[in-house]
C-alpha cells in the first residue's frame, strides 16, 4: 500500500514539475515575442514616413525566423490555432511594412503585441487554470 502513495505522489511532483517548466518556456517565448515587436514599433515610430527600409524588413525575416524555431516545440505543448495567429500577425506586418504602409504595419504589430500578452495570461499557473 505504501509503494502506491509513494508513486502517486511521485507522480504528482513530476507533473507540477512539468507543468512549471511548460509556463516557463511558452511564457517566455511570448514574452520574447511581445519585446521584439515593442522593440519594432519604436522602429516604426523613427520613420513613420519610410518604413520599407532593410533593417526593419530584416530585422522582422529574424523574428519571424526564430519564432519558426520555437513553433516546432511549442506545437506540443499549445494550440496551433494560436501559433497560426502569431505567424500570420508577423507575416502581415512583413508585409505592409514592403508596403510602407505604416497605419497597418502600427496596427498589426499592436495586435500581435496584444495576442501575445492575453496569449500568455492563459497560460499562466493560477487556480483557475488547474481547474
Amino acid at each position: 500500500m505504501k509503494n502506491r502513495w509513494v508513486l502517486i505522489i511521485i507522480i504528482l511532483i513530476a507533473l507540477c514539475v512539468g507543468c512549471y517548466f511548460e509556463n516557463k518556456y511558452v511564457n517566455q517565448t511570448f514574452d520574447e515575442i511581445t519585446n521584439s515587436m515593442e522593440i519594432y514599433k519604436s522602429m516604426l515610430e523613427e520613420r513613420e514616413d519610410n518604413i520599407a527600409i532593410d533593417e526593419n524588413i530584416n530585422y522582422l525575416i529574424n523574428v519571424h525566423n526564430g519564432f519558426h524555431e520555437k513553433e516546432k516545440s511549442l506545437k506540443a505543448l499549445i494550440w496551433h490555432t494560436g501559433l497560426k495567429d502569431i505567424e500570420v500577425g508577423i507575416s502581415r506586418i512583413i508585409t505592409y511594412t514592403n508596403e510602407n504602409d505604416y497605419t497597418e504595419a502600427m496596427a498589426e504589430t499592436n495586435a500581435l503585441i496584444d495576442y501575445c500578452k492575453h496569449y500568455s495570461f492563459d497560460f499562466d499557473i493560477s487556480l483557475e487554470n488547474i481547474l
